[in-house]
């Protein structure tokens, strides 16, 4: 890759995660003994959910009175009395947040509940492209690997050489996508216990969409690159001549 794709691939990636790190939600105590069933306190005012910033700030805040409830609940003496308790004192605090928040905003309650279930989509699309360029980049070499060890004159071992590489690429990078995707969603909520929030990635809820999608994606790298080969080859041999000639002058 040349140093102008080089260079804007490098903005890209940090345009990026200053767009994941600008949409963290306030995290709730490090420390156990501090954390209260309560969200950080901010003035009264009606939120119009005909608008995206609205609709963004009552996602922002039914998400963040979840991450609080579970991180107050996983604190609480019931939790050691078994899973039902636990689940009871989690389900009563995020209840009564939303009450809250609901009244705060005046929003019915069941509106932040569904809020709190929804994904926010931009930076989910910002861990989703963050791997997609590390992906990309490691298919180019991997891809270029091959054809180094397979010449322009083995093209059918190259072709199988490459779709076995993009198949063995393609399952690894659904493990490490789905560890680098948990990963930032601890990140954006400040807590490392996820617990059911889990479910709710788009790489747990679309896992065979973005399998496919990483197959047809390596192989597409694969092209670029197989093609790229072949031309820089066809001016090095205009340039220098044939392999037999460079080697017959040496």
């Amino acid at each position: 890759m040349g140093r102008t794709v080089r260079a804007v691939a490098a903005v890209a990636l940090v345009c990026l995660i200053a767009v994941m790190l600008s949409r963290r939600l306030p995290a709730p105590a490090a420390n156990g003994q501090a954390r209260r069933c309560d969200i950080p306190a901010e003035p009264p005012r009606p939120l119009h959910l005909d608008r995206f910033a609205d609709r963004a700030h009552l996602r922002a805040d039914s998400a963040t009175a979840e991450s609080w409830a579970i991180a107050y609940a996983d604190v609480s003496p019931l939790r050691q009395q078994g899973a039902y308790p636990y689940a009871n004192v989690r389900d009563q605090c995020m209840a009564m947040l939303f009450a809250r928040i609901s009244e705060s905003h005046g929003t019915d309650v069941s509106t932040v509940r569904e809020y709190s279930q929804q994904r926010d989509i931009i930076f989910d699309a910002a861990v989703l492209l963050v791997f997609a360029f590390a992906y990309m980049v490691i298919a180019y070499q991997l891809v270029g690997a091959v054809t180094r060890r397979f010449p322009g004159g083995e093209r059918l071992a190259l072709v199988a050489a490459v779709i076995i590489v993009s198949v063995m690429t393609v399952f690894a990078a659904v493990l490490v996508g789905d560890s680098w995707s948990i990963g930032a969603e601890i990140l954006r909520v400040g807590n490392g216990h996820l617990s059911y929030r889990t479910e709710r990635l788009p790489w747990r809820q679309y896992r065979p969409a973005i399998l496919a999608t990483a197959l047809g994606v390596f192989w597409l790298v694969a092209i670029v690159r197989i093609k790229a080969d072949r031309v820089q080859a066809a001016e090095r041999r205009t340039l220098f001549g044939s392999d037999d000639e460079l080697y017959s002058n040496r």
